[in-house]
């Protein structure tokens, strides 16, 4: 078996990914149990199906980062620019204070997964960019 060094830095930023990811998962499983299925009847019906289909994509991130890790670097920066522009022009629109709390922590995790994306990206599976 070979000995294998793992680049710290690089294993921080995967980390960070699937913490982010994975707060959105339990987030929207949590509203999931509370609303239902398409539960988010507040809001006009493609919000309500963006939001509930971060119930799929947000695990989808972090599962496809073992198997395809590149489209999974696309698909975070794609979800995060969605997820912002939805939230930030639905909470702004509505006044809904909630979403506009969200975007506390989402808009700091979005500028994270844009900032790094461009270096993920240069590698071709985890095990390339975790490995040194």
């Amino acid at each position: 078996m070979p000995n294998y060094y793992w680049n710290k830095k690089n294993q921080l930023l995967i980390t960070i990914y699937m913490i982010g990811f994975g707060i959105g998962t339990i987030s929207h499983a949590m509203d999931m149990v509370k609303l239902g299925f398409f539960g988010y009847t507040f809001a006009p019906f493609l919000w309500n199906a963006f939001w509930t289909s971060l119930l799929i994509l947000d695990p989808l991130v972090i599962f496809l980062f073992f198997f395809s890790y590149k489209f999974a670097v696309f698909l975070a920066v794609i979800i995060m620019i969605l997820d912002i522009l939805i939230n930030l022009s639905y909470g702004l629109s509505s006044g809904n204070q909630n979403i506009l709390m969200g975007l506390y922590i989402q808009i700091p995790f979005g500028c994270f997964v844009f900032l790094t994306a461009k270096h993920l990206s240069r590698y071709n599976s985890i095990t390339s960019f975790l490995v040194i």
